[in-house]
């Protein structure tokens, strides 16, 4: 009976080794990890270049819910992220190869990525808490290697399931990221926001809209590698 449980703990304990192996990875390939992110959010990326600044203060409103609606939807692109980062998980291919692979997996998780999306938002729908339970059981669909989309949700779910401590973790700090890539570009362009504000200050709203699509560029990476790098490490 002892041996039938041996090969088991490795993988159980697996989430504790996870963060040094991840920021590994991330420092190795941060090129074309970032090269990948920024391929992934280019919907976001094109959205705040294209923002101009506005003439009054109803135009500067309007850009800045567009800002935080981008911080609100960024976590569908960075799941589609973790299929790229999982390719720099594997072995440790040449910077070429990382970037290729990565791009190959990062189109294989888009349809998965966004059926688990659909799972998740009409989770949230229903309640707040089963969405965001939704979120962390779903968080690995795109670095699953099963074949067929429904078949990716479910190893998802198993292996979060396995390391929910540590899935949940990192889930968490993602947002975390994300929301403070908010706070601080509105606290450092916008805030405070008078009445009445000059042409200067109607910009501001532009280069926060700009600085949060740089920001979530820079730093989707860490945690996408860091939820493949859980993924990877529960395989046989």
């Amino acid at each position: 009976m002892a041996s039938t449980l041996q090969p088991t703990q490795p993988r159980i304990g697996a989430s504790t080794s996870v963060l040094p192996s991840a920021v590994a990875s991330w420092l190795r390939y941060i090129a074309p990890l970032t090269a990948l992110s920024a391929l992934v959010l280019s919907p976001l990326l094109l959205a705040a270049l294209r923002t101009r600044a506005p003439h009054d203060q109803p135009g500067a409103n309007t850009i800045l819910a567009l800002g935080w609606t981008m911080l609100a939807t960024a976590w569908l692109g960075q799941l589609v992220l973790v299929g790229g980062a999982s390719a720099m998980t594997r072995g440790r291919p040449s910077q070429l190869r990382a970037f290729g692979g990565g791009l190959v997996q990062l189109v294989r998780a888009i349809i998965p990525c966004v059926l688990a999306a659909a799972s998740i938002a009409i989770g949230g729908l229903a309640l707040a808490v089963p969405g965001v339970a939704l979120l962390v059981l779903l968080s690995l669909t795109g670095a699953s290697r099963e074949r067929g989309a429904r078949a990716r949700l479910a190893d998802s779910i198993a292996v979060a399931r396995k390391h929910l401590p540590a899935v949940a973790l990192v889930v968490a700090g993602m947002l975390a990221i994300d929301a403070a890539i908010g706070l601080v570009a509105y606290r450092m362009l916008v805030a405070p926001r008078p009445p009445h504000p000059t042409p200067a200050q109607l910009t501001a709203a532009r280069d926060f809209v700009r600085a949060i699509a740089i920001g979530l560029v820079l730093a989707s990476p860490l945690p996408a590698t860091m939820l493949a790098t859980i993924r990877t490490r529960a395989e046989p």
